[in-house]
């Protein structure tokens, strides 16, 4: 592959001809990657490899030097904060992106995880900065986008309207209570009202789309089996899971996905045999390399699914013209810079599509490129989505100079 080039000096801030990308996908792994293997600024990195098979190259770029600030060790307590920049409470970048872009599909947003997880598996928090659920089962995600027959919409209809009685008895005694508390429990009280109209609007719009018609999926795409999503099977939930995002976006069911790869401790399944060691233990190499080709392996399988889902993109023409790629950011990364010491320095960061100027890879935090903060990126990438973003979170500038 060689060298990548890579950006020496800042720009300016350039206004983007193209029209705004309409889409936007946040994935990451609590595990975090093998750095020295992920970042473009290497001759040969190995897990850019199946991208740049999948004839990716110029449609992606790897960034370095880039953070959130804040401690510096505690990275499992922390990497689910990739997309809101933040060690505490805060609003994820696709639930911010989230209203503006999903007006007008069936879904505002889908969040995922590629199957269950030894801690809490959201990469996505609301504008009060609680966790929203994710779907954990291709099974589940599959019935979101193609329905499930008649007695599954029969059921759907009976729950939304249940629901939807629930949380007005909710709402309405939480309102009653609030006259009695103190100021800090009215604060958190009105943290969970604000979550519980977020709930109500979502139940809304699924009650006004129950009426219409799911798409039909594929000839050839055989319905998951529910319940296969233990710890052991997280490469082949997470292989699910691309394969279901593309078929999101293709079908417009939404505009707007978050996708986990989370913590297990159970050793993975490799096409078909167990490893040795499991995922977590691999993460925390010491530096043995016989460890870290073991997670190379797995980590190389996460690349795979990218590589796969970005050329399913780029191959779909989008009806506004160009392709599915060109109109959709996608992010990879993690929150972990370095799962082996729990560092949460230099994150690995990868944006591809969405009509950016891709430069390979950037290195940041230097004296010709002094962006120091993850969210630099993230501001860039409102602003390429038609999103108006002074700032977000913890950034101290953007990258549009270099992207746009």
């Amino acid at each position: 592959m060689g060298g990548r080039q890579k950006a020496s000096a800042q720009g300016s801030r350039v206004t983007p001809a193209r029209p705004a990308a309409k889409r936007l996908v946040c994935v990451g792994t609590l595990l975090g990657f093998y750095a020295p293997e992920f970042f473009g600024s290497a001759a040969d990195p190995r897990l850019l490899r199946p991208l740049d098979d999948a004839g990716l190259t110029a449609r992606f770029t790897t960034l370095s030097g880039l953070d959130h600030g804040g401690p510096v060790g505690n990275g499992h307590d922390h990497a689910q904060g990739l997309y809101t920049g933040t060690v505490g409470q805060g609003v994820s970048l696709d639930q911010l992106a989230a209203p503006a872009l999903g007006r007008e599909t069936r879904s505002e947003s889908l969040q995922l995880s590629a199957g269950t997880s030894q801690t809490r598996p959201t990469l996505s928090f609301s504008s009060a900065g609680v966790p929203m659920p994710a779907i954990v089962d291709p099974a589940e995600l599959f019935a979101r986008l193609f329905g499930g027959g008649e007695a599954a919409q029969q059921r759907r209809a009976y729950l939304l309207e249940s629901g939807g009685s629930l949380l007005d008895d909710l709402g309405g005694e939480a309102r009653r209570v609030a006259k009695g508390l103190g100021a800090e429990d009215r604060r958190r009280l009105d943290e969970y009202l604000t979550s519980l109209r977020g709930l109500e609007c979502r139940l809304d719009r699924r009650e006004a789309w129950l009426e219409r018609g799911f798409p039909e999926p594929p000839a050839d795409l055989r319905p998951p089996t529910p319940g296969a999503t233990g710890g052991s099977q997280l490469l082949e939930t997470e292989e699910l899971m691309w394969n279901l995002m593309a078929l999101a976006l293709q079908t417009d069911a939404t505009r707007v996905l978050s996708l986990s790869i989370p913590i297990t401790f159970r050793a993975l399944l490799l096409d078909g045999e167990l490893m040795d060691t499991g995922y977590h233990g691999l993460s925390h190499h010491g530096n043995d390399p016989k460890r870290i080709e073991g997670l190379l392996q797995i980590e190389e399988r996460h690349m795979r699914g990218a590589a796969r889902f970005l050329a399913t993109l780029a191959r779909t023409p989008d009806p506004e013209g160009g392709s599915l790629l060109d109109s959709t950011v996608v992010l990879i990364g993690s929150g972990m810079g370095n799962a082996a010491t729990h560092q949460r320095r230099n994150l690995p960061l990868l944006v591809a599509g969405g009509g950016l100027r891709h430069r390979g890879h950037l290195s940041c935090a230097t004296e010709a490129l002094p962006n120091l903060r993850a969210c630099d990126l993230f501001v860039t990438v409102l602003r390429r989505l038609g999103i108006e973003a002074p700032a977000f979170s913890s950034s101290a500038a953007d990258l549009d100079g270099e992207l746009t």
